[in-house]
């Protein structure tokens, strides 16, 4: 029997380039959350009196969207590179490693995206948030 996932992540990076590697320079510190959305587009197939007029769909194409949230840390490099990200309209690269120690192949995830909503988010209370949706540039590829 297979055991469930353990919803642990070893860190979540940020990078310009695709070629970029997890490193300690695009780690992305404050960040907790960063659930990954799949969907997919379908387009109907079925003609009348086919399966006497129940309806087929074909999938087409598949997106996703990745929420990211957590604290902002204002002169952290990879939090400037989201927040520059979305205003210069420009595709990053996320990288969720699960695990760090795993071989080339088997770390994780890398995401090619564009950051198409941002928010920092003040109350007179807590620290100051930040929150974006990546929305998928294409397949995402193995760490």
């Amino acid at each position: 029997m297979a055991d469930p996932v353990i919803a642990f992540i070893h860190a979540i990076h940020i990078a310009e380039e695709a070629s970029e590697a997890p490193s300690e320079s695009n780690k992305m510190d404050g960040i907790t959350d960063a659930p990954v959305n799949f969907s997919a587009d379908s387009v109907d197939i079925g003609y009348l009196g086919q399966d006497g007029g129940w309806k087929r769909s074909m999938t087409t194409s598949k997106s996703f969207q990745i929420p990211i949230s957590g604290h902002l840390m204002r002169n952290d490099p990879t939090h400037v590179l989201l927040r520059d990200a979305f205003l210069q309209n420009e595709t990053v690269y996320l990288l969720i490693v699960e695990d760090a120690d795993a071989a080339p192949g088997s770390q994780g995830h890398r995401y090619p995206v564009k950051v198409s909503s941002y928010e920092e988010g003040r109350t007179s209370t807590d620290v100051v948030t930040v929150s974006a949706t990546l929305t998928g540039q294409g397949a995402p590829s193995a760490l």
